[in-house]
């Protein structure tokens, strides 16, 4: 348990001092918004995860909201450590090659970029990867609690971040490396299968609930219900919650139909390479291959399941074609890759130590601690925007270059920084914030400049049939207000 601690501590002691402290933009800037007001987030959803950010930023009495966020992520990649430590020891891998190896996963570049600010994936990931770990224990030996915890928090997990279900298809391969305690397993199922039922159902609850108690300050302008933070797509209806939990209009199926092909591989490799290649350079890759195929020999099956839950996720996110962070799918296939270095660096010391082990883990902890060193020195690019204050910077030239009681609309990317400081900081004042694109509601643009100021931000002066512009505020993106012909 030491050794776990420790590689789970030291991490995250590091990767909580090199969190953003302010708000951002994008799914980062929504995020932050909706766990803190307890709302409906971009698809897919993620209930678990608004429901544990939620209580997360209000029991965290420290720093602002947008931190909070921001440091559940450094956790979740300093638990993906320990729990790469976990699963070295399991194959009694020497306890300080074990926490080297959960230190290559926290430190590796890609890894460490994602712990710094606010996203579903990295906590999905913690979870079902120690549902991994509890699975690859089961196998070795054979605890039942182990098994039953397992798939409870493979529920949890999808809970959190359905997606994680690429990682977990492969689990159900260690049931046939032993016999399951079948009633443990029932139960345990059970309650894992009521977890994600319970989870999905906050989604059309609150959906309801937001829409009948107006909630959503844009019901108050005559907009159907459905808009981004509140009530993402209106998941209280089937098609809206179909479509929110799903992602339907980005096609994901499209690419899982084709996540073997060729072309998936080859875009993958394409997205993937360089990176890994930076992040494991020296045939660090090679050296996991060695240590997977150590596994291999010992357990087949839970070496398959690796590989799977590894590559899975990887394809997935490296082929789809709409996807603009691919490197959110690779949490898992860097945790395997860890895994196996830690491995085969435990067995070439212990091949090599001969009359002089201590000699011989010395120069494989060097080699390690080398890698380390690079990783924590290649750094410097996270710890240089952890202050950046853009995202907030830019509320604050909305809300001065606007009227107390403006209508603001600004698309979706540009939206999450206004909305954080309308409804976690309260710093809007009477203004509405309407998440679309300019042309979304010129039919209704006359009827709210009856009272109000209606103000479009965008990168470039609108051209919209019918009204004319005036520009309240320039840089990037700039602010305009409109007014009839």
């Amino acid at each position: 348990m030491l050794t776990v601690a420790v590689a789970f501590a030291v991490p995250l002691v590091v990767l909580l001092a090199s969190v953003r402290t302010s708000v951002g933009f994008w799914d980062t800037g929504d995020l932050q918004t909706v766990a803190w007001i307890a709302g409906i987030p971009y698809p897919t959803g993620f209930p678990g995860y608004v429901m544990l950010g939620w209580l997360w930023t209000h029991a965290l009495p420290v720093a602002s909201v947008a931190w909070r966020l921001n440091a559940l992520s450094a956790v979740a990649v300093a638990a993906g450590a320990a729990t790469v430590t976990a699963i070295a020891l399991l194959y009694d891998v020497l306890p300080p090659i074990a926490v080297a190896g959960g230190w290559m996963f926290a430190f590796a570049h890609a890894m460490w970029a994602r712990a710094s600010y606010a996203d579903a994936h990295p906590v999905g990931f913690a979870v079902a990867f120690i549902a991994i770990a509890l699975a690859i224990r089961w196998t070795r030996r054979g605890e039942p609690r182990s098994h039953a915890l397992a798939l409870v928090l493979a529920g949890i997990a999808l809970a959190i971040d359905n997606t994680t279900v690429l990682m977990l298809a492969a689990v159900p391969l260690v049931a046939f490396a032993r016999r399951p305690p079948w009633r443990v397993t029932a139960l345990a199922a059970v309650g894992a299968i009521a977890i994600v039922l319970a989870a999905y159902a906050y989604l059309p609850l609150r959906s309801a609930q937001v829409t009948a108690a107006r909630l959503d300050p844009t019901l108050a302008l005559g907009i159907e219900p459905g808009r981004p933070f509140w009530d993402d797509h209106d998941p209280r209806t089937m098609d809206g919650f179909t479509a929110l939990v799903t992602g339907a209009e980005w096609l994901p199926d499209r690419t899982l139909a084709k996540i073997f092909t060729s072309d998936a591989i080859a875009r993958s490799a394409d997205r993937f390479e360089p990176e890994l290649l930076s992040d494991y350079p020296q045939g660090l890759l090679v050296v996991a291959g060695f240590g997977l195929a150590f596994v291999a020999l010992a357990d087949p099956l839970v070496a398959l399941m690796l590989v799977l839950a590894a590559t899975l996720p990887a394809l997935f996110g490296g082929s789809y074609p709409v996807e603009a962070d691919p490197n959110r799918y690779i949490f898992m296939l860097y945790a395997v890759i860890a895994v196996g270095i830690a491995i085969a660096a435990d067995r070439t010391a212990r091949a090599f130590g001969g009359s002089a082990p201590a000699a011989a883990r010395g120069v494989v902890l060097s080699v390690l601690a080398a890698v380390l060193i690079v990783d924590v020195v290649s750094a410097n690019d996270i710890f240089a925007v952890r202050g950046n204050t853009d995202a907030a910077d830019f509320g604050a030239r909305v809300v001065s270059a606007t009227h107390d009681r403006a209508v603001i609309v600004a698309a979706w990317d540009l939206a999450t920084p206004l909305a954080y400081r309308a409804y976690v900081e309260h710093a809007m004042g009477n203004r509405i914030l309407v998440c679309a694109l300019p042309t979304d509601h010129l039919v209704e643009y006359a009827g709210w400049m009856r009272d109000r100021q209606v103000a479009i931000v965008l990168e470039k002066r609108p051209d919209l049939p019918g009204f004319t512009s005036r520009l309240l505020s320039g840089g990037s993106p700039q602010i305009y207000e409109i007014r009839r012909l």
